[in-house]
């Protein structure tokens, strides 16, 4: 079968499209032929083993995955059945979806309703998820959209864009934050932000220990010194979710903003989300999205591509979410 491969070369990660033989996948109860998958972040610095959390080679990365069961074991999903898989530390210590098949075990599976594409699944992916987990803990911990702007940054990448359109279309002022507001100010406003920003304004270091209270909360995907200020910033009782660490994982911060204006800051990891709650956000996405708005973000490219555009991601040279055709 044919996948995108990481092999060790000269003690390098290098990722190829390649045939690997089907003997080659892990065991599982669920065999799925792979129809899309998706390339975010974290596998394009898995494919150059960047965070080194790839620990034998060859190895197929892809922690993203949408296709038809062509074999089960589990009761619980037949033949020819459409299923969705995002995370569990499949693509980084277990083979993934960015091949042609992929063996899964059936209680990481969701399956896919008749009223959504392939392609809008995996337009949503590990990032849609994502995003509306964060989302989900802004509402449970208080936050409505009376409270004030809800800052997004990191907003033209996979997370931020998706917790824009879902942010929009629960009726809050979105603001999103963007290192490419020459060219995506325009992009960010039609997905729902109400005002863009240069996220050079969160880059430089303060000794102040709070900042003037310009956010009712907060989706940072980017991490360090970018999620500092953003906590700096809350107002009174405000919301942060943390969900990704692109600049690293120091946070310079005392602890003023969280006993003086009584913040609170919530890390999301959907990797190891529990079964129940991964099928709520779920239901609730296919619920919820704008499909329609979702296809503004997307960038279909076919598998023999995506070495070269998992390059691309971590030099910072994308934009929206890039849905893999296998």
């Amino acid at each position: 079968m044919e996948a995108i491969v990481i092999e060790k070369e000269k003690d390098k990660a290098v990722p190829k499209f390649k045939t690997i033989d089907e003997s080659a996948l892990p065991k599982g109860d669920v065999l799925v032929r792979v129809n899309y998958s998706a390339l975010n972040y974290s596998d394009a610095a898995t494919m150059f083993n960047i965070w080194n959390m790839v620990e034998s080679f060859p190895h197929i990365p892809g922690i993203d995955f949408v296709g038809t069961v062509i074999r089960s074991s589990n009761e619980k999903f037949d033949v020819g059945e459409r299923v969705l898989h995002t995370s569990y530390g499949v693509g980084y210590n277990r083979f993934g979806g960015l091949a042609e098949k992929a063996v899964s075990n059936g209680d990481w599976l969701i399956k896919v309703p008749d009223s959504v594409t392939d392609i809008q699944v995996m337009g949503l992916g590990t990032v849609g998820l994502t995003a509306m987990l964060a989302i989900t803990e802004l509402e449970t911990n208080g936050l409505i959209p009376d409270d004030g702007k809800v800052l997004v940054t990191g907003a033209t990448g996979g997370v931020g864009s998706l917790s824009i359109q879902l942010l929009h279309q629960l009726g809050y002022e979105v603001v999103a934050s963007t290192g490419k507001l020459d060219s995506s100010a325009e992009y960010l406003k039609s997905i729902g932000a109400s005002e863009v920003i240069d996220r050079d304004v969160f880059k430089t270091e303060t000794k102040e220990n709070l900042e003037d209270e310009n956010y009712a909360g907060f989706i940072d995907s980017i991490g360090g010194n970018t999620l500092s200020r953003a906590i700096k910033q809350l107002q009174y009782e405000g919301v942060g979710i943390s969900t990704g660490i692109v600049t690293g994982l120091d946070l310079d911060i005392s602890l003023a903003p969280f006993v003086m204006r009584g913040v609170k800051l919530i890390g999301i990891n959907s990797v190891y989300t529990e079964k129940g709650k991964r099928e709520r956000a779920w239901k609730r996405l296919f619920e919820l999205v704008d499909f329609e708005t979702l296809g503004k973000s997307l960038r279909i490219e076919p598998i023999e591509k995506v070495p070269q555009l998992a390059q691309n991601m971590l030099n910072g040279n994308n934009t929206g979410r890039i849905v893999v055709r296998v």
